[in-house]
């Protein structure tokens, strides 16, 4: 017994068990590790922060999920209104009888459309460019 302690403790002196091997000139293996996880932690800190994949690209794709959504809801309530309107076109006459009317300009029997020409501009003189009537002249 007296043996095997007095060779770990000659081990131990001379660096074997395993804490040799984490020497390096003066500066145990440990010691670099800390430094290079803590430098890498840094680096990956000042990434989530500053990049533009970081965090300023995270709030950036909130924003756009945001717009999106809201998008998504308009169109849902379009849609609805579109399905209710065809739902109304095969079941309601006076809904098919008022579409055929604005949109092929269908009239009735005994019916008389009186169309208007459109106002196209006003001829030259007639209004001043401020949308004034100019004054007449003044007689001296």
């Amino acid at each position: 017994m007296m043996n095997r302690r007095i060779r770990r403790d000659d081990n131990h002196r001379q660096g074997g068990g395993g804490r040799g091997l984490l020497r390096l000139k003066g500066v145990t293996v440990v010691r670099l590790l800390a430094c290079f996880l803590l430098a890498l932690n840094g680096l990956l800190v000042y990434a989530i922060v500053f990049s533009s994949h970081g965090l300023p690209g995270f709030i950036r794709q909130k924003e756009q999920v945001k717009e999106f959504q809201e998008k998504v809801e308009n169109l849902k309530e379009e849609n609805q209104k579109l399905f209710e309107m065809i739902e109304a076109f095969k079941s309601d006459p006076k809904a098919q009888e008022k579409l055929v009317r604005q949109e092929l300009g269908w009239v009735r029997e005994n019916e008389v459309v009186l169309q208007f020409p459109e106002k196209t501009c006003d001829p030259p003189g007639t209004t001043a460019p401020s949308g004034r009537r100019p004054l007449p002249p003044q007689k001296k």
